[in-house]
């Protein structure tokens, strides 16, 4: 771990966070504790000996433990980690503000999907339900409480709601339901009527891609000294 020789909170931060596969690590184990060959799964595109070395680098600095469930080991947050997840999930929704159709070589996963919706959810008080959510290969559900969300991976048969279809990310962006369910870009199942609870309880607006490329073009320029 290399350090950038500051004494500087942000700088510590980043020696940690700032390695590649990190973010992504801590993303998946915000949303559940994970034995390896799951966290191995769930990012597909690290290597076992990367991630064997982030996750001893994550407990070095003490944001990582690991227990025995049974006879395997399970990575989970540290109660000093779980601290990250507020600024996890801001930092989720600053990026999905860029997050609109995906790069080719780009797919969601059951974690990746699982921390859309804890990253998305509103301040709204609604109705509690749960939702079971699918986005191409990947499945998540949550339980949706008046004011907070509980979310994890996979399917749930017992789920009230059930949604999906491509349509997903821009439901997400603009809250327009009926035109996407209309449209078949969105699918819904079991009880329709939490449908405008689920709009309530989510959303993760998308930058205005025209207002985006003026501001780029017409920023402030950089500081200089006089």
């Amino acid at each position: 771990m290399k350090s950038y020789g500051q004494y500087c909170g942000l700088a510590r931060a980043a020696e940690v966070l700032g390695e590649r596969w990190s973010l992504i690590i801590l993303r998946d184990l915000l949303v559940g504790a994970k034995r390896f060959n799951e966290l191995r799964q769930g990012i597909p595109g690290i290597p076992s000996n990367l991630l064997t070395t982030r996750l001893r680098e994550l407990e070095a600095a003490e944001i990582v433990e690991r227990s025995i469930d049974g006879r395997s080991v399970v990575y989970r947050l540290s109660e000093y980690g779980a601290d990250l997840g507020p600024v996890l999930i801001e930092l989720g929704r600053w990026g999905a503000r860029r997050l609109a159709a995906p790069r080719e070589d780009e797919a969601p996963t059951d974690s990746s999907l699982a921390a859309a919706l804890l990253t998305s959810r509103t301040e709204a008080r609604v109705r509690p339900f749960t939702v079971e959510v699918t986005a191409g290969p990947a499945v998540a559900h949550a339980v949706v409480h008046k004011s907070g969300v509980d979310v994890a991976e996979g399917a749930d048969p017992s789920a009230r709601l059930f949604i999906g279809g491509p349509g997903l990310r821009g439901l997400l962006a603009d809250g327009e339901a009926e035109s996407a369910v209309a449209a078949g870009t969105v699918t819904v199942a079991g009880d329709e009527a939490l449908l405008p609870e689920f709009v309530r309880a989510f959303r993760a607006p998308l930058d205005d891609p025209a207002r985006s490329t003026q501001s780029g073009r017409s920023g402030h320029a950089p500081l200089s000294r006089a």
